[in-house]
């Protein structure tokens, strides 16, 4: 809007606080009730006013006897509206996009205490955390896994808006988390159907066909084990499964996209839901304290998606999930499991990929 500034004209801004409808604050820089009626009946051809919220902004161009000849909205996202009065007296209502500026950005840290911790005292912003952490979520389990002295470096581009500096996006395109000499590398790579994904440096996808856990545990209680002592029975007996120790109610995901073929109560697991999975998996998860809505015998579930909560159901000393992986029939050790990636980059795309992979370990390389 600020183009618009002529010596006959005077730009108003002004940006929305908690509590201020946009009619309201259209009063406060003194606009007659008349105009910002009509203001805001034109921008509804656009935009809808009940989505205006604190921190959005607006510029009102008016000439200097405060006849309003342009509005301009800037909500959060990536386009802004504008309402312009041309000279025959019509009005015209525009959906803009907003012109932006991309940076990239690199940050290196060691972990004393947390991942979480070790990025926020290096300024990186919790959106990015987030996204480093699902980005290595089927290889590191952040939660327990990190120790002091591991590295993380990543590459990311953030863009904001040239109008007023908000970011309207973060994303990663390369990063590595190293423990114990081991690197773990993500390359983010956009095919060509303009999908992107993150991929290892020899082309695996890092998102696997399972989650590396089903919850957000406090610790393990019990491993697999072909003989353990059960704290209730008093007998020496098989444990084909890991205890999540967990707080009665923490949800529990599905580990992979499957088929829910029982949820109900089965004897000593109490509420068990099983699901099938493809190539021959199948999941247990015991001693739930209730089911997530809609989950039942023939529902179609998707990774990461909320199926029931910690609990002591059935022979269960104490709040916990009883979670075990049969393979073809026989029960295997879920945490010794070699879990494939989803998908490899296709054999027509691995030119492009090499590029990608030498341009992004070169930006990482210079972080040192």
């Amino acid at each position: 809007c600020s183009n618009e500034k002529q010596e006959t004209t005077v730009i108003k801004s002004f940006s929305l606080n908690s509590g201020d409808t946009l009619i309201e604050s259209l009063q406060k820089i003194n606009l007659p009730v008349t105009t910002s009626i009509e203001i805001i009946n034109n921008l509804k051809k656009v935009f809808n006013p009940r989505y205006c919220k604190p921190g959005d902004s607006y510029e009102v161009v008016v000439d200097t006897s405060n006849n309003w000849t342009r509005f301009c909205y800037y909500p959060s996202g990536s386009d802004y509206y504008c309402i312009e009065k041309q000279e025959n007296g019509n009005i015209e209502s525009l959906k803009k996009p907003k012109t932006t500026i991309t940076t990239t950005l690199s940050k290196r840290g060691l972990i004393e205490t947390s991942l979480w911790n070790a990025m926020i005292s290096n300024e990186i912003d919790p959106e990015v955390i987030i996204s480093f952490a699902e980005i290595f979520a089927w290889q590191i389990d952040f939660l327990t896994e990190p120790r002091v002295g591991d590295v993380y470096k990543l590459v990311w581009e953030k863009t904001v808006t040239e109008h007023d500096g908000k970011t309207i996006e973060e994303k990663i395109i390369g990063a590595q988390y190293i423990a114990s000499g081991h690197t773990n590398t993500a390359i983010l790579f956009e095919h060509d159907n303009n999908k992107t994904g993150y991929y290892n440096i020899n082309g695996d996808s890092l998102f696997k066909a399972f989650l590396k856990a089903p919850l957000q545990y406090r610790r393990i209680s019990s491993f697999f084990s072909n003989r353990r002592f059960h704290p209730i029975l008093k007998i020496y007996r098989p444990h084909h499964g890991i205890d999540y120790a967990a707080p009665i109610g923490t949800p529990v995901s599905a580990i992979g996209n499957g088929k829910v073929i029982f949820a109900g109560k089965k004897g000593g697991y109490g509420r068990l839901i099983r699901i099938k999975h493809s190539n021959g998996f199948e999941s247990y998860y015991g001693h739930l304290h209730g089911y997530a809505r809609g989950i039942k015998t023939g529902s179609y579930i998707n990774q990461g998606q909320v199926i029931g909560y910690v609990g002591s159901s059935g022979l269960s000393t104490g709040p916990h999930l009883d979670f075990r992986m049969k393979k073809h029939g026989k029960f295997v050790n879920f945490l010794k499991l070699k879990i494939p990636p989803s998908k490899k980059i296709p054999e027509k795309e691995k030119p492009e990929f090499k590029k990608a992979v030498k341009n992004i370990l070169t930006l990482l390389a210079k972080i040192d």
